[in-house]
């Protein structure tokens, strides 16, 4: 079974019909959770997307999608711990200085090198900087 991290700008896009990424995010997710792949996600991530959820769409909308994801068993969610943090500041944001890396990509970066996670669902191509692929 192939995993892909799942990032807050392809969820985003999954569900934001209005989204540039709609069509293509929706295709994406379901040709490979079909192909039997499942996503891995972070706190950090939902955290994120419930800030953009919030100012687009309010605190009842926020949380029924946030319900909805965390209910999906084809996503399991890593909780993002000090140690991670810390791992994710050393391995990437202290290492690649150079690039414009938030600490949530750090964290979903570390998490894809502890699991061996090659693919995000993504249309950031910090991943690709980072070294890691995208799904098509």
């Amino acid at each position: 079974m192939e995993r892909a991290l799942c990032d807050t700008v392809a969820l985003l896009a999954r569900v934001e019909p209005r989204d540039q990424y709609h069509a293509r995010a929706r295709a994406v997710a379901d040709r490979f959770v079909s192909s039997g792949g499942r996503f891995v996600g972070t706190t950090a991530i939902l955290t994120e997307l419930s800030n953009l959820l919030l100012v687009r769409h309010g605190p009842e909308r926020t949380a029924q999608g946030l319900a909805v994801l965390l209910s999906d068993e084809t996503c399991r969610w890593v909780d993002v711990d000090l140690s991670l943090v810390r791992d994710s500041l050393g391995n990437w944001l202290e290492r690649y200085s150079d690039q414009q890396f938030s600490l949530t990509d750090a964290i979903s970066f570390e998490v894809m090198r502890r699991e061996g996670i090659r693919r995000a669902f993504s249309f950031d191509q910090r991943f690709v900087t980072a070294g890691f692929a995208l799904l098509d």
